[in-house]
């Protein structure tokens, strides 16, 4: 059995570019209520967050 490798810490999971598309298309979801919209902002920030936590 080998040994877990560490996450090298200078490897990027997702280039801004994609990160700025993701949040674009999240952002462009049609809302028609504040609980929608919540929605949609929740899933805006579980990106952003997953992103700073990779780095």
């Amino acid at each position: 059995m080998s040994a877990p490798k560490p996450h090298d810490p200078r490897a990027t999971g997702i280039s801004p570019d994609q990160l700025t598309a993701q949040f674009e298309e999240i952002l462009a979801q049609p809302t028609h209520s504040l609980a929608d919209e919540a929605e949609v902002l929740g899933q805006a920030h579980t990106l952003l967050n997953e992103a700073l936590q990779e780095r």
